[in-house]
């Protein structure tokens, strides 16, 4: 064989084996695709379908029967022929059957619908993240890629627990979620802070402190970094606010510690003091002066955070064996042994079709009208007569329709659903 015949036969061979090869990499990701796209319609047949779900129907053979449209507050959509049609609850495969029931009723013969599900509805992220607000939901989210999608946790987070709400007919649940736990559409995900305890009084470091549980006097001792030298051992106060009140007592290191208590260590009783807690900048304590009054006593403290709530300064005061706890005004007067606590601003929540959805302080007399108007209004797919408030009732969360001009309760979600006309 000639050296030219050697080389044209090289070359054939080698064309082959290329050709071989592109064959078997186009059969492999022909594969892939179609089994990714198996795993993508077999979760879509679990999946109910809502409202704001966008659904593309389609009849083998009658492209005018060809419609993708988003489902309507109601659940429902109208196809060509058939009119309206009930979608809310069913599944994707169940809807296909339905249409093929009500097409071949004298409209298509032997009618081959398909229906993919091009697009699901909203979930919600509040609370203790960077960007509330609403995000298109999709297959196998989690939690955790939840908030990722809401910009991550803000540094007061509380990221252990996450509590989701969610809408069963008329009803509401609240559920607690673990990170890797899934999400359905229409969850509305809260962020809420750390919970905290304070510890003021004769303590080197007096201020605030991340709640765990099992936490003792202490351990809560210890991270303020131990007493100071002036410190009263047998004098450790434990206040703890309660439905029915306020309650002081003497408390033992091994005694449990609760999200909110208030451990003050006394000292000695030259000189006379009071203590301020809560949503103030410095939390401590402070040496009493005559004619002292709440408004000086708070710029002591550095004034509020912005988180307080500026109207109410719960004082408690002791009185011999008993304890008086009572709202006052700025100008009045302080008293030697006071303890201020400035709790934190109750909030109301906007979600949904409001331009800047998320977390708000509650003020007496706010109306759902001037809580859309602190999120920054409507958007202009807003359904503005639909809007639902989530509120506990009785012990249980509902969703109930709820007028403009109607008052606001501290801890609602309003939620201003999207039209569709």
């Amino acid at each position: 064989m000639t050296q030219s015949n050697r080389n044209s036969t090289l070359g054939a061979g080698r064309w082959r084996l290329a050709k071989l090869i592109c064959w078997f990499l186009v059969a492999m990701l022909v594969n892939g695709v179609v089994v990714a796209l198996s795993a993508q319609s077999q979760g879509a047949h679990q999946y109910q379908l809502g409202p704001n779900d966008v659904v593309r129907i389609q009849v083998f053979g009658e492209e005018d029967l060809t419609v993708e449209s988003k489902v309507g507050g109601d659940g429902i959509i109208n196809f060509p022929l058939v009119g309206a049609i009930p979608i809310a609850g069913k599944t994707v495969k169940e809807l296909q059957e339905y249409l093929a029931d009500r097409l071949a009723e004298g409209y298509v013969r032997s009618p081959k619908v398909t229906v993919l599900l091009v697009r699901y509805r909203n979930f919600y992220v509040h609370g203790e993240v960077k960007t509330p607000g609403g995000y298109p939901y999709e297959a196998g989210l989690t939690v955790q890629k939840a908030i990722s999608l809401a910009g991550g946790f803000t540094e007061k987070a509380e990221t252990r627990k996450i509590a989701a709400t969610r809408v069963l007919g008329d009803r509401a649940g609240t559920v607690i979620l673990g990170m890797e736990a899934p999400i359905q559409p229409d969850d509305i995900l809260a962020v809420g802070p750390i919970q905290k305890i304070f510890v003021s009084g004769e303590v080197r470091t007096p201020g605030r402190y991340s709640y765990e549980p099992g936490l003792t006097i202490q351990k809560a001792l210890s991270m303020a970094g131990g007493l100071t030298e002036r410190a009263d051992p047998s004098g450790i106060k434990l206040t703890r606010f309660k439905e029915a009140g306020v309650e002081t007592e003497v408390g033992a290191l091994e005694t449990l510690v609760l999200p909110d208590d208030i451990l003050t260590v006394e000292g000695p009783s030259q000189r006379q003091k009071f203590y301020i807690s809560g949503e103030v900048r410095t939390p401590g304590q402070y040496f009493y002066q005559p004619g002292l009054t709440i408004q000086k006593a708070l710029t002591m403290a550095s004034g509020f955070t912005d988180k307080a709530d500026k109207a109410e300064v719960k004082v408690t005061r002791f009185k011999g064996n008993t304890v008086e706890t009572m709202l006052l005004e700025a100008d009045a007067v302080v008293m030697p042994d006071d303890l201020l606590v400035v709790v934190q601003a109750k909030k109301i929540y906007v979600n949904g079709e409001v331009k800047s959805s998320g977390a708000f302080h509650f003020e007496k007399g706010l109306t759902v009208h001037k809580a859309i108007t602190m999120a920054g209004g409507f958007t202009d797919k807003a359904a503005k007569t639909s809007t639902k408030v989530l509120r506990s009732i009785d012990g249980q969360e509902r969703s109930v329709e709820i007028a403009l001009d109607a008052p606001v309760l501290p801890e609602d979600i309003i939620v201003v659903p999207q039209r569709f006309f």
